[in-house]
């Protein structure tokens, strides 16, 4: 079967879509990925046996396409349409696969003439975290955007594709409450994949940096949702109490600069390290170099529905996570003593699941054994692909 898998990035970093492409590779099929190309790739190129086209497009523009999908100025779904009937007659596709809904109408227009299966792959919430995107809540988003819109449109292309993926149990429950069929959901979590993630070795200019202080990590991206503010301020309250305390924040987004003005009112300059935006191969280095995982995103529709892949990246390199309320967060965790729980937004509470952690390293080595165990076991790759292998053995 040729699987035409529509992504509007560069494909290379996304760890969901490598991993699902692949593992459909491996499976027998033959994967075609169409995405975007910055500037900063090669416009045809092979990933482990997948063919990746990329469109021409300026970050920017594409920004400004995206921002204004499902508004008065609605020019990205025409975009994508006609490069999406392109594409499919140039490589006589026979199955879509179109991740993230705002990439739905774009799909649908093309599959007017073309009559194929289409896969709605579903990373996200994305109706609820419009709540907490930056550029949908300022000007000239917050005018132009509508949640209500965005949910109306949700219901509607959820009943016209032929299956539903989404990345997490919880956000079953959400996707029938919409009408669909339970029968055309599949369920393929963000697990990790333990053949790709580890690098050969790591960066030993990272894990030397901070070698001597005690090191809480948080990587992925910057947004209010995210909570980093939370653990900002829980550090805050423990600069005091634990004098080798660092924060190292991996990663970039809306509220970076916020961030860091927050850090200097609170006067955490020898404590927070910005580490920026880095590549995925370095990931493994920063969490291996720390003593805690931390995942501090506020509790909401959205995170309860969803789940990252940070969890799990944690758990395998033996880091015990410190997570909020997050219905999905609390499950995994609790269920695999990998960690400890904190209500969403409460900056003093993270602080003393913090400094219980840095007082009890026998727990910490416990928990993190216990999370890494639970990854070989469960929560890994091999297992959520089998899902969607499955579900093209349906299709087929």
């Amino acid at each position: 079967m040729k699987i035409g898998m529509i992504l509007d990035n560069e494909f290379s970093g996304d760890l969901r879509v490598e991993n699902e492409a692949v593992a459909l590779s491996k499976a027998g099929h033959e994967v075609f990925v169409l995405c975007l190309n910055f500037g900063e790739k090669k416009n045809y190129e092979e990933f482990h046996g997948v063919k990746i086209l990329r469109i021409p497009i300026s970050r920017k523009l594409k920004k400004k396409l995206a921002g204004l999908n499902n508004t008065i100025f609605n020019f990205y779904p025409r975009f994508w349409a006609r490069h999406i009937k392109r594409f499919v007659r140039e490589n006589k596709i026979d199955v879509l696969h179109v991740h993230d809904l705002w990439m739905l109408e774009g799909a649908f227009r093309a599959n007017k003439k073309l009559g194929l299966p289409l896969i709605a792959d579903l990373h996200e919430n994305f109706v609820h975290a419009l709540g907490h995107y930056r550029y949908a809540n300022t000007f000239p988003g917050k005018f132009l955007i509508s949640q209500k819109r965005w949910a109306k449109k949700e219901k509607e292309w959820c009943l016209q594709a032929d299956w539903i993926i989404t990345v997490i149990d919880e956000a079953v429950e959400r996707y029938i409450a919409l009408g669909v069929p339970p029968e055309k959901i599949t369920v393929v979590p963000n697990y990790v994949n333990l053949e790709e993630f580890l690098p050969e070795k790591f960066d030993e200019s990272i894990l030397s940096k901070f070698k001597e202080d005690f090191k809480l990590v948080y990587t992925g991206g910057f947004d209010t949702h995210r909570g980093l503010e939370t653990l900002l301020e829980a550090a805050a309250i423990l600069k005091s109490r634990i004098e080798n305390l660092k924060v190292l924040l991996v990663g970039s987004g809306s509220n970076y600069d916020s961030l860091q003005e927050l850090s200097q009112k609170l006067e955490l300059d020898k404590v927070v390290s910005f580490e920026g935006w880095q590549p995925v191969e370095k990931l493994p280095s920063y969490i291996a170099a720390s003593d805690i995982g931390i995942i501090p995103h506020l509790k909401t529709v959205h995170t309860d529905n969803t789940i990252p892949h940070k969890l799990f990246q944690y758990m395998f390199l033996e880091k015990p996570v410190i997570a909020t309320d997050c219905a999905p967060l609390v499950r995994i965790i609790k269920e695999s003593n990998a960690g400890l729980i904190y209500p969403s937004g409460n900056a003093q509470a993270l602080a003393e699941r913090i400094y219980e952690l840095y007082t009890k390293p026998s727990l910490r080595e416990e928990m993190g054994l216990n999370g890494k165990n639970a990854v070989l076991q469960k929560y890994n790759w091999e297992k959520a692909a089998g899902n969607l292998i499955r579900l093209y053995e349906k299709i087929s």
